[in-house]
């Protein structure tokens, strides 16, 4: 079964996020999000919030360090890197806030070094 994607606010950036297969919390600043996140709007929100307040350097211009991140490219469901972390956010250094919004979308891959997701062509977990 596909994951099914959505966007809780169609028009305006929504940031969220995911722990890939390695166990690193990454950042997606795309729409659209599995569906079943969308019922967490807004613990998500308030993770973006708290990162956003507390560590700019993650969602700023330029290279979006340490956590992985990926950002929407115009194309619904496929997002792209923009560099690649020295030392990626490990799990134990992620932020409560963020974490527990991530723990529930779980990609099947690694993100690695990875540069650009399809996140309709197999990357998520269908919700239960």
């Amino acid at each position: 079964m596909a994951t099914v994607l959505r966007h809780p606010r169609p028009g305006i950036a929504w940031d969220w996020w995911a722990v890939d297969t390695e166990g690193f919390p990454v950042r997606f600043s795309c729409d659209p999000a599995p569906e079943h996140l969308l019922a967490h709007v807004d613990r998500v929100d308030a993770a973006a919030a708290w990162a956003e307040d507390n560590c700019p350097a993650w969602s700023g211009p330029g290279p979006r360090l340490p956590p992985h991140a990926f950002d929407g490219n115009g194309r619904a469901g496929t997002c792209a890197r923009h560099g690649l972390p020295d030392a990626p956010l490990r799990p134990s250094d992620a932020p409560a806030a963020v974490a527990a919004v991530a723990a529930p979308v779980e990609p099947k891959r690694s993100v690695g070094d990875t540069w650009t997701i399809h996140l309709d062509e197999g990357w998520l977990q269908a919700a239960e």
